[in-house]
């Protein structure tokens, strides 16, 4: 019998009704206007796009964006203790730091250290960024090629695996919304104890290619 994987969801403040919200705990002083900001945006459509592979997945709120999508690090570093310290078997990190930081560092290896697997996104170009680049990191980038239910194994320098980045439309997309279905992805496998089976069944390896055709597999 399968059971509801519990996700520890690092972002903006999840509203109370949120499908699969057990709790919200808020790590920053949260915007009067909260409701309406982008931070709350974003926390939505990830908690959404999890939930799209995993509709039965539990979701465990940690607020670090008061309104805006920025903060500070050590909110960063002490969301990541306090989801070591949960019962959660997944914490999501839909961000990213351009720093390396032994603050930083050390929070990912608590949670690492607790048995938890940790899925940060990581920008398709560019410098790498944390937590996504820490070691044991299950770092996610967008890959057009994978349907909301793909995933694929990259293994570039800045992200192991991809997975759909949403449509053009979308509010919240990117390595952000890919993060997010991957985690999904994880959950349902968690829910039914297959994680190492999932993981050697990728609907794409290698590194996504664009050409005048559109994507196609590596």
């Amino acid at each position: 019998m399968s059971r509801a994987a519990l996700i520890a969801l690092i972002d903006g403040p999840l509203a109370t009704d949120t499908p699969g919200l057990t709790a919200r705990n808020d790590l920053c002083r949260i915007h009067p206007r909260a409701a309406e900001s982008p931070a709350a945006l974003h926390a939505s459509h990830i908690a959404a796009a999890i939930r799209v592979n995993a509709p039965e997945a539990q979701i465990l709120g940690f607020s670090i964006f008061p309104g805006r999508l920025s903060t500070q690090l050590t909110t960063v570093a002490e969301a990541l203790l306090r989801a070591a310290e949960s019962e959660a078997e997944i914490v999501h990190c839909s961000f990213g730091h351009a720093g390396a930081s032994p603050m930083l560092a050390e929070a990912v290896t608590a949670v690492l250290e607790a048995g938890k697997l940790l899925v940060a996104s990581a920008p398709a170009r560019g410098t790498p960024v944390y937590p996504a680049g820490c070691t044991g990191v299950l770092s996610v980038q967008g890959d057009a090629r994978c349907a909301p239910g793909q995933w694929s194994l990259l293994n570039l320098p800045g992200a192991r695996f991809g997975a759909c980045p949403g449509g053009a439309g979308v509010p919240v997309r990117g390595a952000s919304l890919a993060a997010a279905h991957f985690t999904g992805l994880l959950a349902r496998a968690c829910a039914k104890g297959g994680i190492e089976k999932m993981l050697q069944t990728p609907a794409f390896t290698g590194r996504e290619r664009i050409g005048a055709g559109g994507p196609n597999a590596a």
